[in-house]
């Protein structure tokens, strides 16, 4: 569990941070260590009124890319198609997850994410017990690439966000996403980079030439990477606020991504 707070001004300036390791208990799931130590902390007096924006890590969660389907009326309908989607892939088990949709341009697929309900109702649970208000929950892939990704405006390109012992894989052409994977793997350069190539062929991209990589790895002070299909990736930083620094507290990107 990390969280930060801030205090706004002419700038965010974080004035408490904490961070805690857990260890899942046998037989529960592996998020209830962690929204049972977010329970625990909203109850402290740490905990003051304002908003509260929460990010899930993606061990916690599922991504698949749904078709365009014109038969499909309005957003709910998209909704139980990305479910069907999900139990499709995973079985029954997705019964019991909460899915959302980001919204697109019609024609284009659409990329879905898929949690445990009980997962969300222990975090709106806690924070209703709480002087804060819950402004968002958010997939950590979705925070991240909207932080330092996004703004850059790229019609065609691949991003890999790496956090620890899990990466996520984007890849979009012609403004519409092509392929999304989530992964367990060691963070070894060289291992990396044989993921990064054999997505970009699963993704089916249809233009001879190579896609930019972009890669954000701020749990990971000075990560780089070796060229990928001849190009060297970029690595995207992200802008800590003040009370922040990538060096010494790089355990609180993950939370810094809603600051």
């Amino acid at each position: 569990l990390v969280a930060v707070r801030c205090r706004r001004g002419l700038r965010s300036t974080v004035d408490f941070k904490i961070s805690e390791t857990l260890t899942p208990l046998p037989g529960e799931p592996a998020w209830a260590a962690a929204a049972q130590a977010l329970s625990r902390f909203l109850s402290t007096p740490e905990a003051l009124a304002g908003n509260l924006s929460v990010v899930l890590s993606n061990h916690f969660v599922r991504y698949v890319l749904v078709p365009w389907s014109g038969r499909i009326a309005n957003v709910e309908e998209f909704r139980n198609y990305a479910a069907a989607a999900f139990e499709e892939v995973y079985g029954e088990t997705a019964a019991a997850w909460e899915v959302c949709v980001s919204p697109e341009r019609s024609g284009s697929p659409r990329l879905a994410a898929a949690l445990d309900r009980a997962l969300l109702e222990s975090v709106r649970a806690a924070v209703a017990c709480s002087p804060l208000r819950l402004r968002s929950v958010q997939p950590y892939l979705m925070a991240a690439f909207n932080r330092v990704a996004k703004p850059r405006r790229e019609r065609d390109f691949v991003f890999m966000l790496v956090e620890a012992d899990r990466v996520c894989i984007l890849t979009a052409e012609g403004k519409t996403w092509r392929h999304v994977s989530a992964v367990t793997v060691s963070a070894d350069p060289a291992a990396l980079v044989a993921l990064l190539e054999r997505e970009i062929r699963l993704a089916d991209l249809q233009g001879e030439v190579a896609l930019p990589v972009f890669v954000h790895a701020s749990q990971r002070p000075g990560f780089t990477l070796p060229p990928v299909q001849g190009k060297a990736p970029r690595v995207l930083e992200l802008k800590f606020p003040a009370g922040l620094a990538p060096l010494t507290d790089s355990a609180f990107a993950m939370a810094a991504t809603m600051v």
